[in-house]
This record gives C-alpha cells, sequence and structure tokens, in this order.
C-alpha cells in the first residue's frame, strides 16, 4: 500500500500545481485587462457594430433591447445584446423572469441553448480571446457582444426564426 499512497500523493501535488498555474494565469490576464483600462470601441472598429449574420449588421449604438414579432408566437421574442464576457457589467446573463421561457444565446454563428448556454457563451469567449492572445484567430476585440433571445413560454419559435425576425425588424 505505501506504493500507492506515494502516486497519490505524486497525483495530488501535479493536480495542485496545474491549478497554481491556472490560477496565476488568470490574475495576470486580469491585471493586463485593468493595466489596459477599458476603453469604448474606436469607430471604424469592428466592434462598433454587430453583426447579426446575413448581411445585416447593426450600429452599436442601436444595440439595444428589442421586442422580435415572429409568427409562431402571440408574445414577442424579447432580444437584448449582452457582452459575453462573465466578467461583463451586463447582469442580462442572468436566468429569465419566467422559468417556462427558452434562453437562446447567438454568439459568431453559434446558438446556444439550454440550462448551460451562458456558460457555454463564457467558454467561448474566452476561448476566442485567449486564442487572439496567442495569436492563433486573429484580433479579439473585448467590446464583442451576443445576442440573448427570450422565448416566451409556450412558443415554438426556433432561435433561427427569431434572428430573421429580429433582422427585418433592425431598424
Amino acid at each position: 500500500m505505501p506504493g500507492h499512497a506515494t502516486r497519490l500523493r505524486q497525483a495530488d501535488r501535479a493536480g495542485f500545481a496545474a491549478l497554481c498555474l491556472l490560477l496565476a494565469l488568470s490574475v495576470a490576464m486580469r491585471v493586463q485587462a485593468y493595466g489596459k483600462g477599458v476603453t469604448a470601441p474606436e469607430p471604424g472598429v469592428e466592434a462598433a457594430a454587430v453583426n447579426l449574420g446575413a448581411g445585416v449588421v447593426l450600429p452599436r449604438a442601436e444595440a439595444g433591447r428589442r421586442a422580435v414579432w415572429t409568427g409562431a408566437c402571440p408574445l414577442p421574442v424579447t432580444a437584448d445584446f449582452v457582452e459575453p464576457s462573465p466578467h461583463g457589467t451586463d447582469t442580462s446573463l442572468a436566468a429569465p423572469r419566467d422559468p417556462n421561457d427558452r434562453v437562446v444565446y447567438v454568439y459568431r454563428g453559434w446558438t446556444l441553448e439550454g440550462p448551460r448556454a451562458a456558460m457555454q457563451l463564457s467558454v467561448l469567449y474566452f476561448m476566442r480571446r485567449a486564442g487572439a492572445v496567442l495569436g492563433l484567430n486573429g484580433a479579439a476585440t473585448p467590446h464583442e457582444l451576443a445576442v440573448k433571445l427570450v422565448v416566451p413560454a409556450g412558443c415554438d419559435a426556433s432561435p433561427d426564426e427569431a434572428m430573421a425576425a429580429l433582422r427585418r425588424t433592425r431598424g
């Protein structure tokens, strides 16, 4: 048994070391973010607009809460533009008021739905930012927005249908 206990202690040490490295990396990234300061997106930067897909772009200044009517729902689908970052100042990543409503996030071609959708959105955002820091996927801006769709209970509208309606009513 002493060999088994020794191996377990070595595995514990390795796990502890990995957690310490992750903590140090997280703190370093936060310090770097605070050191740069939070700035508004510059005009002409990709973040100054929200890409709704299908060639439709919404100026960031117009990205506010919208009621979107679809043919499948007697009530409107609510569309919010939210920060995908888990460290953002936006509180709309919280659950909807009615627990029977469906919440769907649309971010960079991904449609995220279900009880872990907000967590998946945060992970996608973090992966995109980490890839940009490592130079793997080009520049990522800290000012990106995702679309949060709240589909009322009893409504059978698909996320694609709601996004198509949002594109039509963008003006």
